[in-house]
């Protein structure tokens, strides 16, 4: 509300003043044209002063005027007299005179009227005292003896011959016409005032002869010696100037525009004019207020009604702002308490690179104090090689895109510490775009690049270790496939001694104890037969021995064909193996298939193994497997020999630990000899063992 009101009054007063100021230049347009029109009055004035200048020198150079001043008498007295009344005539002036070297007046043209001044002194007169000295002069006053206001003209009149003055011709115009044409204004006052202040014209009769200004008595004096505007008294006109050069005011203090402009031709004689200030003013406000005033009210107080509806409008939106304001500072506050108070290095520059804002954990990690790093270039706190590295190509880069990260750097602390940092930054931006700060964070990684440098020593120390080791490793490999290798001679080995002992021990269970006891049978078959007649004890005895030794030699025969059977070495692995179903099946009851491919020629030891797979397999289905059917398969295939006995017993878990040696003795077999051993069993499903040797050239 006193917002709208100051408004209202602002505009008031502006309205006001433009009413002031329009008054003033109307004023000031007054006066330029009362000077303008008062300019163009004293001109007219001046011509009209000077219209009988040529006239009365015409006059005084007439033939009858000079005759007449040369002698007198009343002939030529009445010829001059005629072109005096000639000339008062034709120029419609108010008389025309001659006067003689002591300034009586000798002819006239009013020389029959009631104030004829015929034989009148007039050398007092200005107008005479000039010509007579050769210089025509033209005089205002008033008649001395017509009383009537006038401009006197004068002019020597010069003998005819001898070229001397002789008198003075003179000429008389009414300043009536004058008075009336040029100061007919009604609306302001005009003077034609004289030197001494006498105004001689004017366009209001009741200031005429009076004095502008008031003077003192010596000015009074010489008006009276004078006679020039009669016998007076000259009063007082009321108008005093101010202090103001251009303003006067009346006896009744109402104040006037005075204007003054002197009169060509005649010195210190000037034209005033007088506007009423206050019918100047009403002259130039009533159109104003008429005009304008209606509307500058009304703009006014629209003006204060709008500017009430937008003190409202923005008082709310001052509102709003306040609160944004307060919001936006309780934000700059968070954001300058988070900046400074988180535990990061955070530093912001300017673009000449120089500190303005560091967040307390810089200065504390750095060791300096706050004062000792604003306004501080930032390159201060590097070694040489980051300075060089960030003046050179980090700092126009960044001003240029306004980001980077993870530029590795060097502080040097307050304490010559050094610290390795990562310092990423981004730039802030003003309205056109450019960058004017940043805002950056230092991450140290001066633990990070130790531990990483110890870590790559070690690295370096550990590879050295594992190359070692491997080498280590590949040494005892090589051992230890050595020792392998050994190991699998020796079993080897082993195994073939174990089989040249049994086949041995065979032989010589078959050759030499089988011929000792068949060498006894034989004796004691001939006992028997010899001992027909002898007792019945005897014979019965003997028919026991035979057949004891007949069970012994049958023993001493399995025994050596377990040991190592004679048809392995005499007809080879399919005959043998054919030979062990056979006999397996006579011994056991069960029903034995063998089935064999075309077997070409293999090594002994080979075939001891494949053999003696064969026989601990059909040994275990019928000791423990309880097979009815075992079926014994050796065939070829594109690497070797295949041997499979599979029966339909009640099966094992092969997963299962067992205590026997049988199947990890055919293992052992079948490694030994190049190949290995598959076992296929389930409980209730009986067994499948196959084994598969490959053979060096086998196609």
């Amino acid at each position: 509300m006193i917002l709208a009101i100051f408004a209202f009054l602002s505009v008031s007063t502006g309205g006001w003043l433009f009413y002031y100021s329009f008054r003033k230049a109307s004023i000031q347009t007054g006066e330029t044209q009362a000077v303008a029109q008062l300019k163009l009055l004293t001109d007219q004035l001046a011509t009209s002063l000077s219209e009988h200048i040529k006239s009365v020198r015409v006059l005084s150079r007439i033939k009858e005027l000079e005759t007449v001043l040369v002698d007198t008498n009343l002939e030529t007295l009445f010829k001059a007299n005629q072109i005096l009344d000639m000339f008062t005539r034709s120029l419609e002036l108010d008389v025309s005179y001659l006067m003689d070297l002591k300034g009586n007046t000798i002819c006239s043209s009013n020389r029959n009227q009631f104030d004829s001044f015929v034989g009148h002194d007039f050398s007092f007169r200005p107008y005479f005292t000039s010509a007579i000295q050769g210089q025509p002069d033209s005089y205002l006053a008033l008649g001395v003896t017509s009383m009537k206001r006038g401009v006197y003209y004068s002019h020597p009149v010069y003998h005819p011959e001898k070229q001397e003055i002789i008198g003075v011709a003179v000429i008389k115009s009414s300043i009536e016409f004058l008075e009336t044409t040029l100061f007919s204004n009604p609306e302001h006052l005009l003077f034609f005032v004289s030197p001494n202040g006498i105004i001689f014209i004017s366009n209001q009769s009741r200031y005429r002869f009076k004095l502008l200004w008031p003077v003192d008595n010596e000015t009074k004096d010489q008006i009276v010696q004078s006679r020039q505007f009669g016998n007076g008294p000259w009063g007082w006109s009321g108008f005093r100037r101010t202090q103001t050069k251009d303003r006067v005011t009346d006896q009744n203090k109402e104040a006037y525009l005075y204007t003054s402009l002197s009169v060509p031709r005649y010195p210190d004689w000037r034209v005033v004019s007088l506007k009423n200030k206050k019918l100047l003013e009403k002259q130039f406000s009533a159109p104003f207020i008429k005009g304008i005033g209606p509307g500058v009210i009304f703009i006014t107080s629209l003006a204060g009604i709008l500017v009430f509806f937008l003190y409202q409008q923005a008082a709310k939106e001052i509102s709003q702002r306040k609160t944004a304001e307060e919001k936006l500072r309780i934000s700059e506050e968070r954001y300058r308490h988070i900046y400074h108070k988180t535990p990061i290095m955070l530093h912001s520059i300017d673009t000449k690179g120089r500190i303005i804002r560091v967040s307390d954990h810089w200065v504390d990690v750095m060791g300096y104090d706050r004062d000792e790093v604003i306004g501080r270039h930032l390159t201060d706190f590097f070694t040489p090689e980051s300075k060089k590295f960030a003046l050179s190509k980090v700092f126009p880069q960044f001003f240029n895109t306004g980001f980077f990260k993870d530029i590795p750097y060097t502080y040097v602390k307050k304490s010559k510490d050094k610290m390795d940092i990562l310092l990423s930054s981004y730039g802030v931006r003003d309205e056109t775009g450019r960058v004017v700060r940043s805002l950056a964070v230092s991450v140290d990684v001066t633990e990070k690049n130790r531990t990483q440098k110890d870590l790559e020593h070690a690295k370096e120390k550990l590879a050295r270790y594992s190359h070692d080791l491997e080498k280590q490793v590949r040494l005892r490999t090589a051992q230890l496939e050595k020792a392998q290798s050994s190991l699998k001679n020796l079993s080897k080995n082993i195994i073939a001694s174990q089989e040249r002992e049994k086949e041995q021990v065979a032989r010589e269970l078959h050759d030499h104890l089988g011929q000792v006891l068949t060498a006894l049978r034989i004796d004691v078959m001939w006992v028997k037969n010899h001992f027909t007649s002898s007792p019945d004890q005897a014979v019965d005895r003997a028919e026991k021995m035979s057949l004891l030794i007949d069970k012994t030699i049958q023993d001493v025969r399995d025994m050596a064909y377990r040991l190592r059977p004679r048809v392995l070495d005499d007809l080879g692995l399919s005959d043998a193996l054919e030979s062990l179903v056979s006999d397996f099946e006579k011994r056991s009851n069960v029903s034995c298939v063998f089935r064999r491919d075309v077997i070409p020629q293999i090594d002994k030891t080979l075939a001891t193994a494949l053999y003696r797979i064969g026989q601990e397999a059909v040994t275990n289905a019928i000791r423990h497997a309880k097979a009815t059917t075992i079926i014994v398969e050796l065939r070829t295939d594109a690497k070797g020999l295949v041997l499979t006995v599979e029966d339909n017993g009640i099966g094992f878990n092969p997963d299962e630990s067992r205590t026997g040696f049988g199947l990890e003795g055919m293992m052992e077999r079948a490694n030994l000899a190049g190949g290995w051993l598959d076992i296929t069993s389930q409980i209730g499903s009986g067994t499948r063992i196959t084994c598969k040797v490959n053979v060096e050239g086998w196609s």
